[in-house]
């Protein structure tokens, strides 16, 4: 028994230790939300049928009596897509929505926001202290900004 709860404890650290491990320290920026939007695109549909039915045999002759019920519904991607700008570049990122009760990232348009871009994804600490996960679809070098000779 007690030899049970020992290892059982020991298993628990060791996935303990190697779940966080995982995780990277990001390279943390803090920018600007410049837009965003809420698009939904038409992915397909899905569906199914049933059939039902009745063979007879009447002498030499057989029949065939049935009935099919089908139905389909219409397959929308939704996606929330948001336009943040750093210091070096402008990140067009967009967050897939997977779930009717799922929630994108609550960011005020013109507000600060902490972000981190790894690869092709665009993580994002909301207002509500939420870390999300993007996808980067277009990345900006922003240019030095010009100076102008003073008018006099």
């Amino acid at each position: 028994m007690r030899r049970t709860f020992v290892s059982m404890i020991s298993i628990v650290l060791f996935f303990t230790t190697f779940a966080f491990s995982g995780e990277k320290a990001r390279d943390w920026q803090t920018g600007k939300v410049l837009d965003t939007e809420r698009s939904r695109y038409f992915a397909g549909t899905e569906g199914n049928a049933n059939t039902t039915g009745n063979a007879r045999t009447q002498g030499r002759y057989e029949t065939y009596e049935g009935h099919t019920n089908t139905s389909q519904t219409a397959v929308y991607h939704i996606y929330q897509t948001f336009l943040i700008e750093g210091e070096t570049h402008a990140y067009l990122a967009q967050q897939r929505l997977r779930w009717r009760w799922s929630k994108p990232a609550n960011l005020a348009v013109n507000g600060p926001v902490k972000f981190a871009a790894e690869k092709h994804k665009l993580f994002v600490i909301d207002d509500d202290g939420k870390e999300h996960a993007m996808e980067i679809i277009k990345r900006v070098l922003r240019l030095p900004e010009q100076t102008q000779p003073p008018k006099q």
